[in-house]
């Protein structure tokens, strides 16, 4: 079992309190670090989530729905929130992003009454996530590249895993202690050296040298995984996911 990973969930809840968006909460999921299993003593708390304007703001002549950031030190601790309009992060889902998937099946919630859109997400999970996965792999090595970090290597390790597990079960899963399960000899050490070092820390030449070993071994693992998924090509439940925003619409006016 390994050990717990969590920040300071009452600071956070006070954070999204005192600087969360004018609408309401729908939910907000901890993000980074946290749920991904290396943090660091200096990590920032990462808050993802999703607010719901009033539907007449959304069908008059002066349409807008900005998302809500907010990046500051609170009560000594750096904490980070942004948070979407409901419509916007359900657009963005079913165009595969991972990010949103993320936010909304966090592990870690901050707000109460999420389970029913997070079982419409999980039943929306496509083939088409493995995009996003792809994506963020070959962005966090071009940001290992400039930075040599304890944390842009297990970035790398963590998304490209995540895009595996995902593909061949369909379930999130954000850990990369548990997704490495000792495939991977590095992400342990990798963790290690981030807890005992600063959020930034670079890391080693040759243990730099070993963590860029191992990416076409993560890159053929996320195509591999691609190719042979069961998942549907598209989100199989996307009528469903509108149907329910349709009805929070209308009671929200």
């Amino acid at each position: 079992m390994f050990e717990a990973t969590l920040p300071d969930l009452a600071l956070a809840e006070r954070f999204l309190t005192q600087h969360g968006p004018a609408h309401p909460v729908l939910l907000c999921g901890v993000t980074g670090a946290h749920i991904y299993g290396f943090p660091s003593p200096d990590s920032d708390i990462d808050m993802k989530g999703i607010h719901l304007a009033p539907t007449r703001e959304l069908v008059g002549l002066h349409t807008r729905a900005p998302a809500h950031d907010r990046l500051m030190v609170f009560e000594g601790v750096e904490c980070d929130l942004t948070t979407h309009e409901l419509g916007h992060a359900l657009a963005l889902l079913l165009r595969g992003s991972g990010n949103v998937l993320e936010r909304i099946l966090s592990p870690i919630q901050l707000v109460d009454g999420v389970e029913e859109l997070q079982a419409l997400v999980r039943a929306s999970v496509s083939r088409d996530l493995s995009r996003h996965y792809r994506g963020f792999l070959r962005g966090m090595q071009r940001e290992h590249g400039l930075h040599k970090r304890a944390k842009t290597a297990l970035y790398a390790y963590r998304v490209a895993l995540t895009g595996m597990h995902l593909m061949r079960t369909g379930r999130l899963e954000t850990d990369v202690r548990v997704l490495a399960d000792g495939r991977f000899g590095l992400v342990k050490e990798l963790v290690a050296y981030k807890a005992e070092h600063a959020e930034k820390a670079r890391i080693p030449e040759a243990l730099d040298v070993c963590v860029r070993e191992d990416w076409p071994v993560l890159e053929a693992g996320l195509a591999e995984a691609l190719e042979s998924s069961a998942l549907p090509e598209r989100v199989p439940n996307r009528p469903a996911i509108e149907a329910w925003l349709l009805r929070v619409r209308k009671g929200s006016w």
